[in-house]
């Protein structure tokens, strides 16, 4: 109908047909209108959401960054703890082991002191024997025997 417009008698166009293509051309440019008006609202939308998803993308990687920086301090801090406590541990047994070592020390030179002592008394208890004066008749005893079995 747009723009095939039968033509009357003298030259003209009906008024009517006319009417009713400009009355179709102005509701498909009201459409148009509306649907431009609606994809740039669209449009608009769209963009204020890449923005904010742009925000959000940023704010979320400094979150992670944030999260894995405090976890590398902690784990940090919690080596250190470790560190301190095995060095401490070590310590205290190294200190243990040497107690340990100069107790057997003391029980060796108390042996080394036992031994002589009882060296020292079997040597006093043999003098104190061969003075006494049983031994001494026993040895003449004994020196007697000797020459007359001879």
């Amino acid at each position: 109908m747009e723009g095939n417009f039968k033509k009357k008698a003298f030259g003209g166009y009906d008024i009517e047909e006319v009417d009713l293509a400009f009355t179709s051309l102005n509701k498909k440019i009201e459409d148009q209108a509306q649907q431009i008006a609606s994809l740039k609202e669209e449009l608009q939308q769209v963009k204020e959401d890449k923005a904010m998803l742009i925000n959000q993308t940023a704010i979320t990687k400094q979150a992670n960054e944030e999260i894995a920086r405090l976890a590398i301090k902690e784990a940090s801090s919690l080596i250190d703890k470790a560190k301190k406590n095995a060095n401490m541990i070590l310590k205290e047994s190294m200190e243990y082991v040497k107690g340990l070592d100069r107790e057997v020390n003391g029980f060796k030179d108390s042996a080394i002191d036992f031994r002589a002592q009882v060296e020292k008394m079997s040597k006093d208890l043999l003098e104190t024997i061969d003075k006494s004066e049983i031994f001494s008749l026993i040895k003449e005893e004994n020196t007697k025997k000797e020459t007359e079995d001879k």
